[in-house]
C-alpha cells in the first residue's frame, strides 16, 4: 500500500544523523589512538560509546525512513520494497547486505536529476567493507574488533560517504518540495 501522507521535511533528522555519525567516528578514532580495547579510556567510555552508537543508528534509520516515505510521494509505485523495510531490512541477516542499498537507490531515483547514484554505491561499498570486511579481517589478522588500521580507514570512509549521501538525498528532496511549491498558483487576497 502506497504512503499517502504529506511530504515531511527530513532536514532536522538529516542534521542529527550527520552530527551523530561524525561524533561516533571521532570517538572511534580517539579510542583507537588511545589503544583500542586495551586502553583505560575504553573501559571508561564503553557504556557511553554504546549509547552513542545506538543514538546514531536510530537517527540514521529515522532519516532513512522519512526519506523513503517522501520518495513514495515523489515517485509512487516505483519502489521495490515497502516503507517498513526502510528500518526492518537492516535487521534481516544476510538480506541486510543488499536490500537497504536497493532502497537507497530507489529513494535516490525518486528525485531528479537522474544519475549521480555512484555516491550511494560508494557509501554501500564502504559500509560493507567496514561491517563484513572488518569481521573477516579480524578472523585472519586477529586483534581487537573495530580498532585495527583497516577498521579505522574504512570506518572514516564509510562515515564521510554516509554524510554525503544524507546531504545529497536531503537536498534532492528539499529541491523537489520547493519546485512543487513554486508550481502551486497562489490567489491574492485583497486587504479589507
Amino acid at each position: 500500500m502506497a504512503y499517502s501522507g504529506p511530504v515531511a521535511d527530513p532536514r532536522r533528522l538529516a542534521l542529527a544523523a550527520q552530527v551523530l555519525i561524525a561524533v561516533q567516528t571521532a570517538a572511534q578514532l580517539a579510542l583507537a589512538a588511545a589503544g583500542g580495547t586495551g586502553s583505560k579510556l575504553f573501559a571508561q567510555f564503553a557504556p557511553l560509546s554504546l549509547l552513542l552508537f545506538a543514538a546514531t543508528v536510530v537517527a540514521f534509520l529515522c532519516w532513512f525512513r522519512r526519506c523513503r516515505l517522501n520518495a513514495e510521494r515523489f515517485a509512487p509505485g516505483t519502489h521495490r520494497y515497502s516503507a517498513g523495510f526502510a528500518v526492518g531490512a537492516w535487521f534481516i541477516p544476510v538480506a541486510m547486505w543488499w536490500i537497504p542499498r536497493r532502497m537507497a537507490l530507489d529513494v535516490w531515483r525518486a528525485n531528479p536529476p537522474a544519475g549521480g547514484a555512484w555516491v550511494v554505491d560508494a557509501w554501500w561499498a564502504a559500509w560493507l567493507a567496514k561491517t563484513v570486511g572488518g569481521a573477516i579481517a579480524v578472523r585472519f589478522v586477529g586483534g581487537p574488533v573495530g580498532y585495527s588500521l583497516y577498521d579505522e580507514v574504512v570506518g572514516v570512509a564509510a562515515a564521510v560517504l554516509a554524510i554525503l549521501v544524507i546531504r545529497q538525498v536531503t537536498a534532492r528532496q528539499d529541491a523537489a518540495v520547493r519546485a512543487d511549491l513554486a508550481a502551486v498558483p497562489f490567489t491574492r487576497v485583497s486587504a479589507l
